[in-house]
């Protein structure tokens, strides 16, 4: 039997981590969080639930795929490691996609232990959810890193940051962005959960209503976020690219602008919609993928080589002026 590539391995567990992102967002869409108890890593005190509603099944298949997962990551670090001595950048990757996924999984049974999930109507709820996606994002985006260092060709190692401290910056702070952007989505995600709104218009009222619950009005962030943030990768990524023009950063340049303009457009569908769970579920994949491309991104272009830049005719013309003064 041939034995799986390392590439196809690291691809594998971020496309699984990617549907249980989805997974964890159907869990909370349709209020299943507590469709086991309070009881974790049991189930309603059972290890496999007999009879189960269907919010226990959604649940438990939730547990199930998130061990699954957990598997996968041991799997990935056991091989990286293995490895290391030939690719370092793919060992700290995968070290560090493990210790964010150990972190997925305890805030995953914090939430059911601490009771953040069913009638929980509270603003530490939707803090509580929101960190959560940050969280699985990091992860996500260790995960994009650990597959860009599972190809053939993959960057340079270390990164060397400091020595290109303005395409570092430029990355950074785009990371930043997207975290926050991501968490005012999951604190609209769970305003509109918990508060479904009848109508827009009635949405839009709330939004701005100073005796809504926190929760709603903290919602109308999120738009307005996503917007600076799709303004900032516009313009930061050409600047990158006239800092340091790597072909292979450029293609995922490309495809992390169309997969954000994709983004807000389902955003704005969203909206007009009041939120049915399949456009949830469609939005928050795009918002992960294009977190994904980012990371790749970055990661890609501080360990490319830049092409050579094509000289202009009139720089042509001054250097060979500058020779002929030379003779």
């Amino acid at each position: 039997m041939k034995r799986i590539s390392i590439y196809t391995l690291a691809l594998t567990a971020l496309v699984a981590n990617v549907v249980v992102i989805l997974q964890g967002a159907v869990v909370r869409a349709t209020g299943s969080g507590a469709g086991c108890g309070s009881h974790w890593p049991t189930c309603n005190g059972t290890i496999v639930p007999l009879n189960p509603t269907l919010e226990t099944g959604i649940e438990f298949s939730h547990r199930l795929l998130s061990l699954v997962v957990l598997a996968l990551g041991v799997w990935l670090l056991v091989r990286a490691r293995r490895l290391r001595a030939e690719r370092p950048g793919l060992a700290v990757f995968a070290t560090i996609s493990f210790a964010f996924l150990v972190v997925e999984a305890l805030i995953g049974g914090a939430t059911v232990i601490l009771g953040m999930t069913g009638d929980n109507t509270t603003v530490a709820r939707g803090i509580w959810v929101a960190s959560h996606l940050v969280n699985s994002l990091l992860l996500i985006g260790a995960l994009a890193g650990t597959v860009a260092y599972a190809r053939k060709e993959p960057p340079a190692w270390p990164l060397r940051m400091g020595q290109q401290g303005a395409v570092a910056a430029l990355w950074i702070v785009g990371i930043v962005g997207m975290l926050v952007l991501s968490f005012t989505g999951g604190i609209a995600a769970m305003g509109n959960t918990i508060f479904p709104a009848e109508s827009l218009a009635d949405g839009l009222r709330a939004d701005f209503d100073p005796t809504s619950h926190p929760l709603i009005r903290l919602r109308a962030l999120h738009p307005l976020i996503a917007i600076s943030v799709g303004v900032y990768l516009f313009v930061s990524l050409a600047f990158a690219w006239s800092l340091k023009p790597v072909p292979a950063a450029k293609r995922l340049a490309q495809a992390l602008l169309g997969v954000y303009v994709l983004q807000v457009l389902i955003g704005v569908v969203n909206l007009a919609f009041l939120a049915p769970i399949p456009l949830q579920l469609l939005h928050l994949g795009v918002a992960v993928a294009s977190f994904a491309l980012l990371s790749a991104l970055g990661v890609t272009l501080l360990g490319g080589t830049a092409a050579a830049r094509e000289r202009t005719p009139q720089a042509a013309e001054a250097q060979a002026g500058a020779q002929l003064e030379k003779i």
